[in-house]
């Protein structure tokens, strides 16, 4: 299944655990089997393999669909792709209104983009696989709701999206699902229909807290909890109720939970709004002794500074330890990821038509950047990419390379040097296109890509130096970081 998020990927592999254990209470005979397999499986005995492969064809004389779901996971977990494959056939005709034909029918209604059409194919699903049939897995349903509700928020639709977000019905997912269909909407600017929804998260992990229990789904709920209570005090504090912003920002006290960098500027913000000019600084001095600031807390520190100071006079020498702490400490980190491994070699085209070749590379530090323009954390990482580029375009020792892989349009060059155009990006493209016989992208598979955006530093040996997968915090870290990787590959090492 596609889940929107990684925090809703985390939540549906707990849940899929919750719903196990919720099953084995009327069922134990399936549970008991499971843990049998578990013990099978985890053998280092090669005739408990053979023994397990015995027990799992046996399953499939069961008239039960989960006992098939039960053979074909293992029959997986065994590497017998083909024989779990096949299965998932008959079971799709065997059981053409269970589980698995339910689960896997309601990736249609993720992959559709157009909100009215995911919605029409949500109903049809629905219909198809009425909720009531499968009392003890309401989550699955809520995640598809969700999806619809999220599509109607980025739309601007804010009576449906509100809609959708009141149909969930999972005590554990209701508090995530609204708050995050009340983060869409507070970025389409309607204030009004978000606060709801956060108040609903906020109010729903109260509960959970309130109950005092320890286990996985309270933990879950509460994991989520310090977010919901920032994201309203933020809204807020633009509306300026600041005592109100400032009893929510500090709701979880910041030793339990510490601040984001984001969050460390809004608390500065509210307390300098309340008058509480010392403690605001301190907040976020304490912060610039540490990290790398956005702009907006910049200018907010040196706001105070003059403030309490009277002047600007000695700003600059005021900060200069603080950026020489904020170096070594990002030097510190950074060597901790440094890595030595031999680069493949590549040869590919870029947009124009002409190869690109790593030999011809030699002596350089070269940075490639595997991205796609489905893949929105890549996009999100240009601002960023773009900065390090015209910080080095003068350097004619680094080399940066976009690598566009992993295409899933017909168009692949087409669309890539039209995002790239659009958005005014001065980037070197090259387009590891799908080979038409292996169906994979080869640059992809040579560097072991496991996700993009994945970025890697190779120094003038032609050496992996720095793997970076993913993409957070900001521009000006990740540009930070990324020139401290740099500079460091062009210190050869021995």
């Amino acid at each position: 299944m596609k889940i929107n998020s990684i925090k809703s990927l985390l939540l549906f592999c707990f849940v899929c655990g919750s719903l196990l254990a919720v099953h084995a209470q009327g069922e134990t005979k399936l549970d008991s089997l499971q843990r049998k397999f578990n013990t099978l499986s985890n053998s280092a005995d090669p005739q408990d393999k053979v023994k397990l492969q015995s027990e799992l064809y046996g399953q499939l004389k069961s008239k039960e669909e989960k006992n098939w779901l039960l053979a074909m996971n293992f029959f997986n977990r065994l590497e017998m792709n083909a024989t779990a494959d096949s299965l998932g056939q008959v079971i799709r005709k065997k059981f053409p209104r269970g589980e698995f034909v339910r689960n896997t029918e309601v990736q249609k209604v993720y992959d559709e983009v157009v909100p009215e059409k995911k919605e029409a194919l949500l109903l049809a699903w629905l219909k198809k696989f009425p909720p009531q049939k499968f009392p003890s897995e309401q989550i699955i349903y809520d995640y598809a709701r969700h999806s619809v509700g999220s599509a109607y928020a980025r739309a601007g639709n804010s009576a449906k999206a509100v809609e959708y977000a009141g149909q969930l019905q999972s005590k554990v997912w209701i508090g995530e699902g609204s708050a995050s269909i009340g983060q869409m909407l507070l970025q389409k600017g309607d204030t009004l229909s978000a606060l709801p929804l956060l108040q609903k998260a906020i109010l729903n992990a109260e509960e959970f807290k309130k109950a005092g229990k320890k286990d996985n789904e309270t933990m879950f709920v509460l994991t989520g909890y310090p977010a919901y209570c920032r994201i309203y005090a933020k809204v807020l504090a633009d509306q300026r109720k600041y005592n109100e912003a400032l009893a929510y920002m500090t709701k979880v006290p910041f030793e339990e939970k510490p601040f984001s960098g984001q969050e460390q500027i809004v608390y500065a913000s509210i307390l300098s709004a309340l008058g509480r000019n010392v403690e605001a600084f301190c907040a976020l001095d304490k912060m610039l002794s540490e990290q790398e600031m956005e702009p907006q807390g910049k200018t907010l520190y040196k706001k105070l500074y003059v403030k309490l100071n009277g002047s600007e006079q000695g700003y600059e020498e005021f900060l200069r330890p603080k950026r020489d702490i904020q170096m070594r400490k990002m030097k510190a980190e950074v060597s901790k990821m440094e890595v030595k491994e031999a680069a493949p070699a590549f040869s590919v085209k870029d947009a124009d038509g002409n190869e690109v070749s790593f030999a011809s590379l030699k002596g350089k530090v070269v940075v490639l950047d595997f991205w796609a323009t489905w893949c929105t954390p890549c996009k999100k990482s240009f601002p960023a990419m773009q900065l390090a580029v015209d910080k080095y375009r003068d350097d004619p020792n680094v080399k940066f390379l976009f690598i566009h892989t992993w295409e899933k349009t017909e168009h692949p060059l087409e669309e890539a040097t039209k995002y790239l155009r659009d958005n005014h990006y001065s980037f070197h493209l090259l387009m590891d296109t799908k080979d038409p016989v292996s169906k994979s992208n080869k640059m992809a598979k040579d560097y072991k890509l496991q996700g993009i955006p994945a970025k890697f530093v190779i120094d003038g040996d032609g050496n992996i130096r720095f793997k970076i997968t993913g993409f957070s915090g900001s521009n000006e870290m990740a540009v930070q970081e990324l020139s401290t990787m740099i500079d460091m590959a062009k210190v050869v090492k021995k």
